[in-house]
């Protein structure tokens, strides 16, 4: 079993790396939420099969680390456009 690199990974690549040109920045945005939410529920329904014996926990396994990545990915990216956020809203003029 061979582990695909993050940047192989569809949901990502096409969330976040090539986001179409002429897209606004919540369109990339919604783009990476719905990415993750996919991927959540496949490694959702990956663990729901394995409960009941019809994958395996490897399939399972690997699908719930992509998710965590994607979801760490989405948790430091809303952290720092916060703080950007924050940031602007306090500048004195």
């Amino acid at each position: 079993m061979q582990i695909e690199a993050i940047n192989a990974m569809p949901a990502m690549r096409d969330a976040v790396i090539r986001v179409p040109q002429g897209a606004t920045f919540a369109d990339a945005l919604g783009s990476a939420a719905d990415a993750l939410t996919t991927a959540l529920s496949r490694a959702n329904a990956l663990a729901s099969e394995v409960a009941a014996g019809k994958s395996n926990i490897a399939d399972a396994a690997i699908a719930r680390a992509k998710a965590d990545v994607m979801l760490e990915v989405a948790a430091i990216a809303a952290s720092r456009v916060s703080g950007a956020i924050s940031t602007l809203l306090q500048t004195q003029v």
